[in-house]
């Protein structure tokens, strides 16, 4: 009978404290939900019995036991949007089953899976007409903190809030190693039954295993720097607490014997060589004839920045125009021996619009960062 059987599955998960495993979880479902050929007297009086069980399991296992049941299973995610390739790789020994679930503001974030490897999906990445077919694809869920069912695609309200999502490596300053700075990336979004999930992708990020790898998530369409703490001393990466928003970084379990140092190394001189090659070859037509001295600042742009101790700035910002953040050397843009000094970072061009970030640093040397706009 139903009810003897998940009385007894319940009392298998109470002798022991560790997370049961998933076949268990499904077990005490299924073991609930058969047997629909039953009366309906019985069928009352049973599932009560059977639910209150149920429950007791769910309570006494914890988040994590919840999310592996109560979530689509990253495979299922991926046919959603028809990528088979892709659900089988969430399938297969390689993929990693995380489960993890952490509040911050007004939702809950749950980092369900990762996978990582070459030719894993059916929908090939291209960058600079180049297929990168080694890349890291995971699976995020999130949820209202407050219960209240996450807007789909076609409402109204769904534009109200936006999250952006990546991996971090530790020891490598955030700034420079979330998706955009990593050969590109994006994420594909759905909403059912309440849950926004989301499968993000960038490139494989398991060379760097032996450092420590995070997965990192804010509100915002872009990465901020006010979300998270970036400790120079021994490289870790937590969550801002008194970030206006929210902010919430994972583990990223990924096996140190993925590692590859040397590859690792190489990665990041292809990175910063194509990074001076993409500002060498950017046109400046767009820009000549700009009087940048009686460009306007954007307000809502304007924020006060600090050295870093290696001496580096960085400057964040997000308007109607364009978003992103960029990290500078002082000595390449101001004198210690000269105040009231201005200057123009670099200058960029966006829905036919045209601004440039500016860095000023006043008499008190307090260092300002804003967008700026040429007048028209």
């Amino acid at each position: 009978m139903k009810t003897k059987n998940v009385d007894v599955l319940l009392k298998r998960a109470l002798k022991s404290t560790e997370t049961p495993k998933r076949e268990l979880i499904q077990k005490v479902k299924y073991e609930y939900l058969k047997e629909d050929n039953i009366s309906m007297n019985k069928t009352v009086k049973r599932s009560f019995g059977a639910m209150v069980a149920v429950v007791m399991v769910v309570v006494i296992l914890g988040t994590t036991a919840f999310a592996a049941w109560y979530f689509l299973k990253p495979s299922e995610v991926a046919d959603k949007f028809e990528n088979t390739a892709l659900s089988a790789a969430f399938e297969s020994e390689t993929a990693i089953n995380i489960n993890e679930t952490i509040i911050s503001g007004n939702y809950r974030f749950t980092l369900l899976a990762a996978v990582a490897g070459k030719d894993l999906t059916s929908m090939p990445y291209y960058n600079n007409d180049e297929i990168k077919s080694d890349r890291m694809y995971a699976v995020v869920a999130v949820q209202k903190a407050d219960g209240t069912p996450m807007p789909s695609i076609q409402d109204s309200a769904y534009d109200d809030v936006s999250f952006f999502s990546s991996p971090l490596i530790k020891g490598i300053k955030p700034t420079m190693t979330n998706v955009p700075g990593m050969n590109g990336g994006g994420c594909s979004t759905l909403a059912i039954d309440g849950v926004l999930y989301r499968i993000v992708e960038c490139d494989n990020v398991a060379m760097f295993a032996d450092k420590g790898l995070y997965f990192a998530i804010n509100t915002g369409l872009f990465f901020s720097i006010d979300a998270f703490i970036y400790n120079e001393q021994t490289g870790e990466i937590t969550a801002n607490k008194d970030y206006d928003g929210a902010s919430v970084i994972f583990d990223l379990p990924i096996d140190k014997k993925y590692a590859d140092p040397a590859k690792a190394e190489q990665y990041w001189k292809d990175q910063e060589a194509q990074a001076n090659n993409d500002t060498e070859v950017e046109s400046t037509d767009l820009f000549e004839g700009v009087n940048w001295e009686t460009a306007i600042p954007v307000e809502k742009t304007i924020k006060k920045l600090v050295v870093g101790s290696d001496n580096t700035i960085i400057f964040s910002f997000d308007f109607e125009h364009g978003s992103g953040a960029v990290t500078v050397q002082y000595a390449d843009h101001f004198s210690n021996d000269k105040i009231e000094q201005t200057s123009t970072v670099n200058m960029m061009a966006n829905d036919d619009v045209i601004y440039a970030i500016r860095l000023v640093k006043d008499v008190n040397r307090t260092i300002t960062g804003m967008i700026v706009m040429p007048v028209q």
